[in-house]
C-alpha cells in the first residue's frame, strides 16, 4: 500500500482536514501526518518519514 506523508506547516484548515478525512476513509493509502506546529518537532524522524514516503505533501 502507498504511504503518502502530509506535512504540516501551520495549523490544519478546513481544506486540509476534508482532504485528510476522505483519503482515510478510501483505505487506498496509508497515511502519515507529521505536525510541525507541535512545540520541539523531531526533525530526524521527519527526515527518515520523507525518504520512506511514497508521496510527501506540505501545508
Amino acid at each position: 500500500m502507498p504511504t503518502q506523508l502530509h506535512i504540516l506547516t501551520r495549523p490544519a484548515d478546513e481544506l486540509v482536514t476534508t482532504l485528510l478525512e476522505r483519503e482515510r476513509a478510501a483505505g487506498q493509502t496509508q497515511l502519515e501526518v507529521v505536525d510541525l506546529t507541535q512545540p520541539k518537532p523531531d526533525y530526524a524522524a521527519l527526515v527518515e518519514k520523507v525518504f520512506a514516503a511514497d508521496s510527501v505533501a506540505s501545508w
